[in-house]
């Protein structure tokens, strides 16, 4: 049996399914990354006093990525050419700065778990799967029988 008196020590982060979170992932054209790493924010800050992944950027991101896709559905109805071609320009920049934002923010989170727990990652399975990555081997690492023993 283990001993469970703090359940933030034996389980990092909490448990959730990874194919609902590729299916909300896809659904919500990005948001659910953001809103994932929002979520966890408490648990983070748990585990480190040192701030490893900066909070304010990922609202910024999460709000902005929901500015582009309003504006990306009326861009036909209020903008000329110009705005249209504008909007697509902006949008792919903010794209990529929020895809760097999700890897770094990966990297430091898998470096902070390596540090704090046993777990290991795969620096190239964490490249191209990051957030869906870390919360499979946070799930595999914690079973239930191990947080309920």
């Amino acid at each position: 049996m283990k001993d469970n008196s703090n359940n933030n020590v034996n389980q990092p982060l909490k448990k959730v399914n990874i194919i609902v979170m590729v299916l909300l992932s896809i659904f919500s054209l990005g948001f659910y990354m953001g809103v994932w790493m929002l979520n966890r924010k408490n648990d983070i800050q748990q585990l480190s006093t040192r701030n490893y992944i900066s909070f304010g950027l990922w609202i910024f991101f999460t709000v902005g990525l929901f500015l582009f896709l309003s504006l990306n559905i009326l861009k036909n109805f209020i903008f000329t050419e110009y705005g249209f071609l504008l909007i697509d320009s902006y949008d792919t920049i903010f794209t990529f700065f929020y895809i760097g934002l999700v890897n770094y923010s990966a990297f430091r989170l898998a470096e902070l778990l390596e540090k704090k727990t046993d777990l290991k990652f795969n620096k190239v399975l964490l490249t191209f799967f990051n957030v869906f990555y870390i919360q499979f081997k946070v799930n595999k690492e914690y079973k239930i029988t191990d947080i309920i023993e």
